[in-house]
Order: C-alpha cells, then sequence, then structure tokens
C-alpha cells in the first residue's frame, strides 16, 4: 500500500512488536508501583500508628520511598522505550516517503517547490512518529491505572 494512503496505526506494530510488549510490561511495573504507595500509607495508619511501632514505621517509609523512586525510574525506561519507538517508526516513514518521491514523475518536480518535499521529509513526519511513540503506551498506562486505583 503507497505510504500517503496507510493509517498512523499502520505504524504502530509494523517494525517493534518486541519492544511494544517491553513497554507493556515496563507499564504493568508503573501501574504497580503507583498503588503500593496507597497500601502503605494505608498499612502505617492501620498497623503502625494503633500501635506506636517506630521500627515497623521506618520500613513501611523505607517501602514508600523504594516505591516512588522505583516508579519515576520505570517511567523513565517507559519514556525511553517510546522515543526508540518514534525513531524507528520515524526511520521507516522517511525512507518510504523518500523511495516514493523517487518514483513521481519529473512535472511533479517542476511545479512543487523544493522547500514542500524537503519539509514533509524533515519536520511534518515528527509529529507521526511521536504519534506512534506514544500511541499505546499512554492510553494503556492510563487505563491501567485508572482500574488498578479503582480496584485498590
Amino acid at each position: 500500500m503507497p505510504i500517503y494512503k496507510r493509517s498512523l496505526f499502520s505504524w504502530v506494530f509494523k517494525t517493534s512488536v518486541p519492544l511494544q510488549l517491553l513497554l507493556l510490561l515496563l507499564i504493568l511495573g508503573v501501574v504497580f508501583l503507583r498503588v503500593l504507595p496507597l497500601e502503605i500509607q494505608k498499612r502505617i495508619i492501620n498497623d503502625v500508628l494503633a500501635v506506636g511501632d517506630v521500627s515497623q514505621l521506618l520500613v513501611y517509609c523505607l517501602i514508600f520511598l523504594l516505591a516512588v523512586v522505583f516508579s519515576s525510574l520505570l517511567k523513565l525506561s517507559v519514556n525511553g522505550v517510546q522515543t526508540v519507538i518514534g525513531q524507528r517508526a520515524l526511520t521507516d516513514m522517511r525512507r518510504e516517503l523518500y523511495q516514493h518521491i523517487l518514483r513521481l514523475p519529473l512535472s511533479f518536480f517542476r511545479k512543487t517547490p523544493t522547500g514542500t518535499v524537503v519539509a514533509s521529509l524533515v519536520t511534518e513526519l515528527s509529529a507521526s512518529a511521536n504519534f506512534v511513540g506514544a500511541a499505546i503506551a499512554v492510553p494503556l498506562s492510563n487505563i491501567l491505572t485508572l482500574v488498578a486505583i479503582g480496584a485498590y
């Protein structure tokens, strides 16, 4: 199918299925680590403050802190994988668009300014690549977070 007739969603799984699966695993870890502090807060109030056990409070505070730190690290990893997916898609889009441009008749280049052709290769595909990188991660992350916090 020609590049100009393809949906943006066709690029999401084209070259990055293993990365999308890695992204799914990272998102599951982020969601778990977002819910864990809620449970720790509940235990601090119900278990520690009721009994007055300071050593248990320190353990829960350490777990809480580690959950927040690891959640941030996993979120950073999610952003990195999204970027890699987007850049791979951008490379593929540019390659196919370039191949398409090479097949255009000479009359197209006589009528179309050179800057328009270059702009389509350089700038106009960037937003599409950002979409491809975030197409799975953002909705999935938001929905899983909503379900996890709602279930909790």
